[in-house]
C-alpha cells in the first residue's frame, strides 16, 4: 500500500513539473509583459520589444509606438509584420488585423501604455 501511495505522489509531482514547464514555455502575453515593465527603464523595454516603429518627444517625456499588421486573402497567403505601415486589406476577400501599442516614457522609465486595434490580444 505504501508503494502505491508513493508512486501516486511521484506521478503527481511529475505531472505538476510537466505542466509548469509547459506553462513557462508558452509565449508571454504582451499586455502582461508591458504591465510588468511599468517603472522599468526605457532600455529594458527596447531590449524586450526591440526598437519602436516611431518615437515622439513630448514636453513630459516620450511616446514610443509599436505596431503589428497581419494581412492576407481568404484562402491565400498571409504575413505578419511589425512596425508596418501602408494600407491594410485586400478588398472583398482580404483581411487586415492591426495592433498599435503606445508606451509612455517619463524620466527614462516606462510609465503607462495603451493598445488599440482589432488584433490586440
Amino acid at each position: 500500500m505504501a508503494r502505491v501511495a508513493s508512486a501516486r505522489r511521484a506521478a503527481s509531482a511529475a505531472l505538476m513539473l510537466l505542466l509548469t514547464a509547459s506553462a513557462s514555455a508558452a509565449p508571454a502575453d504582451p499586455y502582461d509583459t508591458l504591465s510588468r515593465l511599468i517603472g522599468h527603464s526605457k532600455a529594458e523595454l527596447i531590449q524586450r520589444f526591440g526598437q519602436p516603429g516611431d518615437t515622439v518627444t513630448t514636453i513630459d517625456g516620450e511616446r514610443l509606438f509599436y505596431e503589428t499588421l497581419d494581412t492576407g486573402r481568404a484562402g491565400g497567403v498571409s504575413g505578419r509584420n511589425t512596425r508596418a505601415g501602408g494600407p491594410g486589406g485586400f478588398g472583398l476577400f482580404g483581411y487586415s488585423f492591426r495592433c498599435k501599442t503606445e508606451v509612455v516614457i517619463a524620466d527614462g522609465r516606462v510609465r503607462a501604455f495603451n493598445r488599440s486595434g482589432n488584433d490586440c490580444h
